[in-house]
């Protein structure tokens, strides 16, 4: 059985409109095509750029802070890195950069139950109870100067992007195109985020969206997409979860990461029941037991078989 990581704010709260349903029938389509929509986020206090340059220092109080410096730099001290990131935020309107904060429900109370609101919203949109079915979910805030551009890349989560401040543009390229081809998946859920490999014949089949504040859109999982930001400081909240089928299906890609490794031709997920539930018992062996981190739940089995000695006799039987 997969674990859960839920926080402590999930489930408490009821709908509170923040998300809006708009078109009831657009909501079907919810991790299958993208959609835009509209939320009440937009001049919510939590999310403005002095709010957010606080909450940055609460990063520190745990280990995933490093995530944010290169090596070098973590040989400073924690208060010259606070000072750093904090000032990396309040002057985003002139040091062209991009900046994320990642786990924000996590670091104040008040952005937990506004994590919690914003699910009890999808719930009550799409009728599913995600908060107790889902494996992990969280928010992200990010900042980006003008003119800044996100490159194409793709994730594994059920996403909501909510547009807080400022203008951009995101193409979205849907999986029912063919975008991505399976080595690409396969090589995304051995840990690298950076898998997808844009061409320019996927053009044609991007959506574009021009998101201002109160609009949002859904990106599916495994959804490839690029971003390009506005001649302004924009700000977006980004909340996102996982099932587990995404967990089951991210197992089964790791696997044939694995096999393909070893010169077999595996079976996609989704051909063979069998086989897919064997590869999913097999990855769950060798993860973590007792996750800590999403990163621990998803990615801790496939990184045990970094060393191929060590799984080829494994995966051969």
């Amino acid at each position: 059985m997969i674990p859960h990581l839920r926080g402590r704010h999930v489930g408490q709260h009821h709908a509170s409109g923040l998300i809006q349903q708009d078109d009831p029938q657009t909501w079907l389509q919810i991790n299958e095509q993208p959609f835009a929509f509209h939320h009440s986020l937009a001049d919510n206090p939590l999310l403005s750029v002095e709010r957010l340059a606080q909450l940055s220092e609460r990063a520190f109080d745990r280990d995933h802070y490093k995530r944010y410096f290169k090596g070098a730099d973590l040989k400073l001290p924690v208060s010259t890195l606070k000072a750093r990131f904090r000032d990396s935020i309040e002057q985003i309107a002139d040091n062209g950069q991009w900046v994320a904060l990642h786990y924000i429900d996590e670091m104040d109370p008040a952005y937990g139950e506004l994590f919690d609101l914003l699910l009890a919203d999808v719930e009550d949109i799409i009728h599913r109870p995600v908060r107790s079915q889902m494996t992990w979910g969280s928010m992200s805030v990010f900042l980006s100067a003008p003119e800044l551009s996100v490159p194409y890349h793709f994730d594994h989560e059920t996403n909501f992007l909510m547009q807080v401040q400022g203008e951009k543009d995101v193409w979205l390229y849907p999986r029912a195109f063919g975008t991505l081809t399976a080595p690409e998946i396969e090589d995304f859920y051995r840990h690298n985020p950076v898998a997808g490999i844009y061409r320019d014949e996927l053009e044609s089949a991007s959506s574009s969206w021009r998101l201002a504040p109160g609009i949002g859109v859904h990106h599916p999982p495994l959804a490839p997409h690029r971003i390009q930001n506005s001649n302004n400081v924009s700000v977006s909240l980004s909340l996102y979860y996982a099932m587990p089928d995404m967990e089951e299906r991210g197992h089964v890609y790791q696997a044939n990461y694995c096999m393909r490794k070893l010169g077999l031709s595996p079976r996609a997920p989704g051909e063979s029941a069998l086989s897919d539930g064997m590869k999913i018992k097999f990855m769950r062996a060798l993860s973590t037991s007792n996750p800590r981190t999403h990163d621990e739940l998803l990615y801790s089995g496939v990184s045990r078989l970094a060393a191929p000695f060590k799984w080829a006799k494994h995966l051969r039987h």
